[in-house]
């Protein structure tokens, strides 16, 4: 949290989710049950509660990366 330079454990928490769903997305459905498998029971509940991110949210968040707005006709605001 301090590292990434989050005001508190609310954010950081949502920042983990999105690093965790973009990752489910990019490593596939297979690999991803692989990892909860082999993961100790509590970080396994947590790992299974997030969903993968659809292409459509990776290709939002890369544009907003990007260029640092969003397409507002796809109902997400500006970020500046």
């Amino acid at each position: 949290m301090k590292m990434a330079n989050l005001k508190d454990l609310k954010e950081a928490d949502a920042a983990a989710r999105a690093v965790i769903s973009l990752t489910k997305l990019i490593i596939g459905e297979e690999l991803s049950q692989k990892i909860a498998e082999v993961s100790p029971p509590d970080l396994r509940l947590g790992w299974e509660s997030i969903r993968a991110a659809q292409m459509d949210d990776y290709q939002r968040d890369e544009r907003l990366f990007e260029t640092g707005e969003v397409d507002e006709e796809r109902g997400v605001s500006n970020t500046s």
